[in-house]
């Protein structure tokens, strides 16, 4: 229902109270303005504020935005105490109007442009469907925002004409606008930093939208419009690259513009902007490499891009022989190594290019290698003057290839008067800091869902024995490291960085204080190397097929789909026991030291060791513990070489299982951005913000890869399915043991409750002194009983089930869960029932415990086990079935029907199939660890 408003002419019946909205709404709106007139209207209705509608009092509000000076907006806004349903419009009207006194006076009292309706405090009236107030645009609610960029939202009103609608009640109302004059205001509010990152990338989307609707069609063409939104545009880009404002939209929105049949003039700005995002959505979309015409359109705005794209795009114009744009693109970096060049020259030769053929074969043949290479526009020096020819061309490569979804790093500043050897640190510190920013900036260009994750994690330039480490807050890269092994091979650290950014996607980081350190450490780096080479390509050296040769071995031994928590839980049980040591040293790239909680058990020396540095923290994180050899300080890059020739990878120094180490643990890499150590309390503050933000990250890079990215994520379907594994949620086994648990009266003291009787007897006696005496009973909630059903199919192993085992009865008898009688049935099944163990003590579960004896050993089939167990409840065994638990690794076949308790599938390891579980049957994962924190056996 439509809130009109008409109950407010019979609301007062000495005063009429419509007509004195009628004369506030004339006098708002009236051109010009007449700013008394309108005060004393306002001023006039203020009183029966009550008797106005909510949808009559935004709409009041909406005009006043629009036409009304500053005070007459303040009248408005305080006649109804700042109580409106909804004000983002109020503000889109006034940004449209380009009124920016009402803008910003809007904006000081907490106005959202993409704010949701809300209920006023006082209902004036029954209230109409929300979208009457957002006019059915999406707001910072709605579920598709930022999904298609023709969406209309809030933001997308700024840059409208008024066409007679916009009245909420009363008559239309409009006046003039200039979308030049609105694009001049958003960006003075912009640059003022006041809208935050989700509306300013909204408001960048609407912007250049509307330029791409403005030229559209040829017959209504509008070439000034889509100027002044270009130009927005192109300045809120700056804003968001050199200020960090904004998100990661920002690129997701310019990538979204290159669509088929798009004006060139789109295609334009978004190649001369962005660069990196245009030769990114070329490499993914095969429209895009097919419409030669277009990208031969766009050669003289691109910049240089990653050597795949520039070797792709060299390709695409030698087969069409578009030979001033090939020329362009073979200057680029890379664009014509050996490999490249002869791609191109195929390429030429079959669609019977000649003279762009031998062009290519010329340039091939006559071209010095480092110079076809383009080595020289990217290799850096021990240490060059800022100003050298050699950082300038660093810095543009970097520039070229490097995203602009994650705020910009800023160099460490220098001191006022700093001597020579910290200006000598800073360049080195600023020269490797480009390198890791140029190795983010080559993945984030062909993968472009990974720029919000970068954004989570900043560069943090040490002095350490580790080429990289991080603690999913940041990564800290080695500059000594990361400048030898730039020198070394010419190549950014993209496979290093790549695996720091998996550990972090899969949360590796956050684990408990029992979990075993050197099976985590391992697991971890294999998994996050195999995942790292499905996304970026795998490393092309000895050292690259020996990594392919180990994952070959071990997906053949635990099969296609190995998990971290799979290949934890089979080195735990000594798997690859002869190949762990070699093992250790080929995966490693990053120290790991931060992973586990800084209080755990050390050596009073390290223990010293800590105290004694902790006040010089800062200086550590420049410093370290001395100068490291970069050839011995385990550097993967160099590692890379030296393998290319034969060579062992050299060993980064890393914590030991037990915690120790032979030199004293490093700092985190964020304690490095605070000078000083994070305090427990806080670290555990951070950690867990840390890991709920990487949570969410892999949720939404999933969402994006199964959706909008879909094709790019059919190619990476490993990553995918780890991404899913890594987002499950945890469940505290003890809570959820709880829920089987039913109510009864036992006869035990209750220390919460007092037997009444006594007490007033007390008072009457005494007159002061009541008489307390705890009751004899009190109610509990316990488990009588109870079905475990054990799966003991051939996968399942003797050790983990006497883990599961353990952990419950630790967990049932810990917690005072179990009557003393109890009815529990522990049956064993694979593709048939092959035991049941009925249980009536904790006694007896205690002796059964303690003595396993494991019967099966074949296939997986659930439903029987259901089958049994509803056959013992219709013959009466169970007098009040609390539950059943089947602990098993999930891969079986699940019953159709719900039973009539309530069912649990525990699983003891990621490697299943979540989607199959039926909806009626709760499920929880156990992760490693947890079986052992939770059981003192």
């Amino acid at each position: 229902m439509r809130d009109t408003g008409a109950h407010t002419a019979g609301a007062r019946r000495d005063v009429d109270v419509q007509a004195l909205l009628e004369a506030a709404r004339a006098a708002i709106c009236a051109q010009p303005p007449r700013g008394r007139e309108a005060l004393a209207a306002v001023s006039a209705l203020a009183p029966f504020a009550e008797a106005v509608s909510a949808t009559e009092a935004v709409d009041l509000l909406e005009r006043a935005s629009a036409f009304g000076q500053v005070n007459v907006l303040d009248a408005v806004w305080d006649a109804f105490d700042g109580d409106f349903a909804y004000t983002g419009w109020a503000l889109a009207l006034a940004l449209r109007c380009a009124n920016e006194d009402a803008a910003r006076d809007l904006l000081s009292r907490g106005v959202d442009l993409l704010g949701d309706f809300r209920k006023p405090r006082k209902l004036r009236a029954l209230m109409p469907h929300e979208g009457t107030f957002t006019r059915f645009d999406l707001t910072r609610e709605s579920p598709t925002l930022f999904l298609n960029n023709m969406d209309h939202t809030v933001s997308t009103e700024v840059f409208e004409p008024f066409g007679g609608v916009e009245q909420l009640a009363g008559k239309p109302y409009a006046r003039k606008t200039s979308v030049a004059n609105a694009c001049a205001c958003v960006f003075r509010l912009a640059q003022d930093g006041l809208f935050d990152a989700t509306a300013f990338d909204d408001l960048f989307r609407a912007a250049v939208v509307r330029a791409w609707h403005a030229l559209r069609h040829p017959t209504s063409r509008d070439p000034q419009t889509a100027e002044a939104c270009f130009g927005l545009g192109r300045r809120m880009l700056a804003l968001h690259r050199e200020r960090g404002m904004g998100d990661a939209n920002v690129e997701l929105v310019l990538g979204n513009l290159v669509v088929p049949r798009a004006d060139r003039s789109v295609i334009g700005f978004v190649c001369k902007n962005a660069p990196d995002v245009f030769l990114g959505r070329m490499m993914a979309l095969d429209w895009l490499r097919a419409d030669v015409e277009l990208l031969s359109a766009m050669v003289p705005l691109l910049s240089p891009g990653t050597p795949a794209q520039n070797a792709e795009l060299l390709r695409i114009m030698a087969a069409a022989g578009h030979m001033p744009e090939l020329q362009t693109v073979a200057a680029w970096p890379h664009a014509l190594d050996p490999a490249s060049a002869d791609a191109a020259i195929q390429a030429a030769s079959a669609a019977g290019h000649a003279e762009a053929a031998a062009w290519l074969l010329a340039r091939k043949q006559g071209v010095p290698a480092h110079a076809a290479t383009g080595e020289k526009d990217v290799r850096p020096t021990a240490a060059p003057h800022i100003d050298s020819p050699t950082v300038t061309l660093s810095r543009h490569a970097g520039a070229a290839a490097a995203p602009s979804s994650y705020p910009a790093t800023t160099t460490t500043p220098t001191p006022t008067t700093p001597g020579a050897a910290d200006g000598h640190r800073f360049e080195r510190e600023d020269l490797a800091r480009r390198v890791v920013d140029l190795a983010r900036g080559l993945i984030v260009a062909e993968n472009p869902f990974l720029a919000s994750s970068f954004a989570l994690l900043d560069l943090v330039p040490v002095h350490m024995g580790a080429a990289f480490a991080t603690d999913g807050r940041a990564v800290s890269f080695d500059v000594d490291q990361a400048l030898a092994a730039f020198t070394a091979t010419r190549e950014a650290p993209t496979h290093d960085l790549m695996h720091v950014l998996v550990h972090c996607l899969m949360l590796h980081p956050f684990v408990g204080a029992t979990v075993d350190r050197a099976a985590w450490d391992l697991a971890s780096d294999i998994v996050a190397e195999a995942l790292a080479a499905e996304v970026v390509g795998p490393r092309d050296n000895d050292r690259g097929r020996r990594i392919e040769a180990a994952l070959d071995l071990i997906e053949s031994t635990l099969g296609a789909r190995v998990t971290t928590e799979r290949l934890y839980h089979a080195l735990r049980r000594g798997a690859f026991q002869n190949a762990r040591a070699d093992w250790q040293r080929l995966f490693l790239v990053d120290d790991h030291a931060s992973w586990y909680p800084a209080h755990s058990p050390q050596s009073p020396a390290q223990s010293g060791a800590a105290e004694k540095d902790e006040g010089n923290a800062s200086e550590g994180a420049s410093q370290g513990s001395g100068p490291t050899d970069p050839q011995a300080g385990g550097s993967t890059q160099a590692a890379d070489a030296d393998a290319s020739q034969g060579a062992e990878p050299a060993e980064t120094r890393r914590s030991d299982p037990d915690g120790s180490s032979d030199r004293a643990p490093q700092p985190a890499a964020s304690d490095y951005r605070d000078g000083v150590l994070d305090g427990t309390d806080a670290g555990s503050r951070s950690a867990r913000q840390a890991e709920e933000a990487w949570r969410r990250e892999a949720k939404s890079i999933r969402v994006n890869l199964q959706t909008l990215s879909r094709k790019r994520g059919s190619k990476l379907g490993r990553f995918v399915g780890e991404l899913e594994v890594s987002t499950h949620e945890q469940v505290d086994y003890r809570d959820f043991l709880r829920q089987f648990a039913v109510q009864s009266e036992e006869m035990r003291l209750s220390d919460d409750e007092f037997d009444y009787v006594f007490y007033t007897y007390g008072l009457s006696l005494y007159g002061n002194m009541p008489l307390v005496e705890p009751l004899e009973y009190r109610d509990e909630k316990r488990i009588r009983d109870f079905v475990i059903v054990i799966d003991t199919s051939s996968s399942v192993t003797q050790d983990v089930v006497q883990q599961f085992v353990n952990t419950t009865f630790d967990v049932l008898t810990s917690e005072s869960s179990f009557f003393q009688k109890v009815n529990v049935h522990i049956i064993q099944a694979d593709q048939r029932v092959q035991s049941d163990t009925k249980i009536t003590s904790l006694a007896e579960l205690d002796r059964w415990r303690r003595d396993i004896r494991l019967f099966g050993f074949g296939g997986t089939d659930f439903r029987l086990a259901f089958t049994y167990v509803n056959d013992l409840l219709a013959a009466g065994e169970f007098d009040d079935l609390s539950g059943l638990i089947y602990f098993t690794d999930g891969w079986g076949i699940y019953p159709d029907r719900m039973p009539p308790y309530k069912t649990t599938f525990v699983f003891y390891d990621e490697d299943h199939r979540p989607e199959l579980v039926p909806a009626w049957a709760m499920q929880i994962t156990l992760h490693p660890g947890e079986f052992e924190s939770m059981s003192v056996y």
